[in-house]
C-alpha cells in the first residue's frame, strides 16, 4: 500500500517546494522593486536571483529557511550596482542598496589623448 503511495507523495512534495520557491521569489522581486523605489533608483531587469539557502535558527521559532537574493540597479541609467535582500520565512531580515554618493567621472570620448614627443608638432 505505502510503495504505491510513494511515488505520488514525492511529486506532491516536490510541487510544494517549487511553489514555496516560486512565492519567495516574487516576494523578493517585489520587495526589490520597493526598496529600488524608496531609494529612486531603477531596478535592472526587472529580476532577482538566488545567491544562498541557508538554515537559520530564530529564537522561539526554530529552524528556518534564509534565502540570499541579489540584484542590480541603477541610478542615472548608465550604470549598475549590485543590491542584496535576504527573506527568512517571508519577511525582509536584512537589504543593502549601495546608492554610491558621487558619480564616477566618465571619460567624453573614447579617444586617448597621447602626450607628443618634444620634437614634434601639433597641427
Amino acid at each position: 500500500m505505502i510503495e504505491s503511495l510513494l511515488p505520488l507523495l514525492l511529486i506532491l512534495a516536490g510541487f510544494y517546494i517549487w511553489q514555496n520557491a516560486m512565492r519567495a521569489r516574487d516576494l523578493a522581486r517585489d520587495l526589490g522593486r520597493n526598496l529600488c523605489a524608496q531609494a529612486n533608483v531603477q531596478l535592472l531587469d526587472q529580476s532577482v536571483a538566488l545567491q544562498r539557502l541557508k538554515l537559520v535558527r530564530v529564537p522561539a521559532r526554530g529552524v528556518l529557511l534564509r534565502r540570499d537574493y541579489g540584484f542590480e540597479f541603477s541610478v542615472d541609467g548608465k550604470d549598475r550596482h549590485r543590491g542584496t535582500l535576504s527573506i527568512i520565512d517571508g519577511r525582509l531580515l536584512v537589504h543593502n542598496l549601495a546608492v554610491p554618493t558621487q558619480a564616477v567621472p566618465q571619460p567624453a570620448s573614447n579617444v586617448i589623448q597621447m602626450p607628443l614627443p618634444q620634437n614634434a608638432t601639433r597641427h
